[in-house]
């Protein structure tokens, strides 16, 4: 018995990866994030120029914006499924050179049935990579370093976007709008090639109780989900928490599809800038915002959360509130000088929410189904959210001609939801945590009688 006992602590300790695989693959994993938002920004920042080119209507934007959106969302929920059963670093490699393809091929498009086609293309390749990545990172680290870690990598999704609303403006400028595409397309492909080199960790290394004391029964479980969904749904039916959270990522996903999509053109419209102004300014308040915001956020969620079992729903609740005026204030400046100043800080409150919200999901499923999990909330956030906004916000913008109209409307309400929302949170998450962690534990004790 203490022979068996000795070997399974052996395994438990070869299952986890050593800091330096960690620290490597997750590099991969967070400029892969940033590639990943990187290419679906872009066309925000040329859809100026695109428009002009292909003659199409402020609905049809948001069309060519929603079709992303709307396959992501529904491919989103099966490959969160394969996640929970494949080898996760492979699934994340395959995803990252089918987006990267289909935004090379952006660039050769000639009307308006083709750029769907493949901005619908980008959508399958986006959706794999971020139910693997969420379960990735959570198995190279420990619980007391997830909630830094998600927000570190959360910044790439801000970053990415900076990244392409500015370069996409200037490239659009200087070589034409088809470049943007094939230049930002292309460097994927090598990400691709790492995270397919790096380390696949054992699933729930860092979950079971007692460190090296126990063993990897529930690291064991990770893969049995058996692609039943229903049985997957009924557990999470006893985890109001979760549906709390998946309330908040369609109220908050509805804004920030509809921003992404149309704030470089707002900008072009409201304060006459070009079309590399527009990105730059965009792409720079959202990069400085977020890199606050989402630090702040991390560091802030776990010290509150090591005082408080309710701390990392307390400062999601919290910035969700704060962004609600900010950015209904920011709508109506007229100066340019000021909507930058308002939105600006706007940006760095909804980003505290980033990385503390992926860990609660994290804190409050078992790790066999968590994969799972993250791609249910990502399916119902995006098809019921940002994946109808754009056409929404567009549709708006056409019979008001007014862009700026149908933002102010639609951004501050959904981002006031998600922060009430989040209110019934608070009350909640304590008693999942326990939950979720009794679950792990009992795992744990039936493993070790066998």
């Amino acid at each position: 018995m203490d022979t068996a006992t000795s070997s399974e602590r052996k395994q438990r300790r070869l299952a986890r990866p050593t800091p330096a695989q960690a620290r490597f693959a997750f590099i991969i994993l967070l400029i892969i994030n940033i590639l990943n938002y990187t290419d679906r920004s872009i066309l925000a920042a040329v859809q100026v120029t695109i428009q002009h080119d292909f003659h199409l209507t402020d609905v049809e934007l948001g069309l060519l914006n929603s079709s992303f959106l709307f396959i992501y969302g529904l491919a989103t929920l099966p490959i969160g499924i394969w996640a929970d059963r494949g080898i996760r670093k492979n699934i994340v490699a395959a995803c990252v050179g089918i987006w990267s393809v289909a935004t090379a091929l952006s660039g050769l498009t000639h009307n308006f049935i083709q750029l769907f086609l493949t901005r619908s293309i980008l959508g399958i390749g986006e959706a794999g990579y971020a139910p693997a990545s969420v379960s990735l990172i959570g198995d190279y680290f420990n619980k007391e370093r997830r909630g830094f870690m998600l927000s570190v990598w959360s910044v790439g999704n801000l970053i990415g976007t900076a990244l392409g609303l500015i370069m996409g403006g200037i490239l659009a400028e200087a070589l034409g709008w088809r470049w943007v595409f094939y230049i930002v397309g292309l460097p994927g492909l090598l990400a691709a090639f790492f995270i397919w080199r790096a380390v696949e960790p054992k699933r729930g290394a860092f979950d079971v109780e007692g460190e090296d004391e126990g063993d990897d029964g529930a690291a064991a479980a990770h893969g049995s989900i058996g692609g039943n969904i229903l049985q997957v749904v009924r557990q999470l039916s006893k985890t109001p928490t979760y549906w709390v959270l998946v309330a908040a990522f369609i109220c908050s996903f509805f804004i920030i599809g509809a921003a992404l999509s149309w704030i470089p053109t707002f900008l072009h419209r409201e304060f006459q800038l070009s079309v590399a102004r527009a990105g730059t300014v965009s792409g720079g308040v959202l990069a400085g915002g977020s890199l606050v915001g989402t630090l702040i956020g991390g560091w802030l969620a776990d010290f509150l959360q090591r005082r408080l079992p309710q701390g990392r729903m307390i400062i999601t609740a919290v910035a969700f509130l704060a962004g609600a005026p900010l950015t209904w204030i920011a709508m109506n400046m007229h100066s340019l000088s000021a909507f930058i100043a308002v939105f600006a800080l706007a940006i760095v409150c909804l980003s505290l929410c980033l990385g503390p919200i992926q860990a609660i999901i994290q804190d409050i499923t078992v790790p066999n189904i968590r994969s799972t999990a993250v791609g249910l909330a990502l399916l119902l956030g995006h098809l019921l959210g940002d994946a109808a906004s754009p056409l929404i916000v567009g549709a708006i913008s056409d019979s008001t001609n007014s862009l700026g109209f149908a933002l102010q409307i639609t951004g501050p309400t959904c981002l006031l939801l998600a922060g009430l929302i989040c209110l019934i949170g608070v009350k909640t998450v304590a008693g999942d945590i326990q939950r979720a962690h009794r679950r792990v534990n009992r795992r744990d004790e039936e493993s070790s009688t066998r």
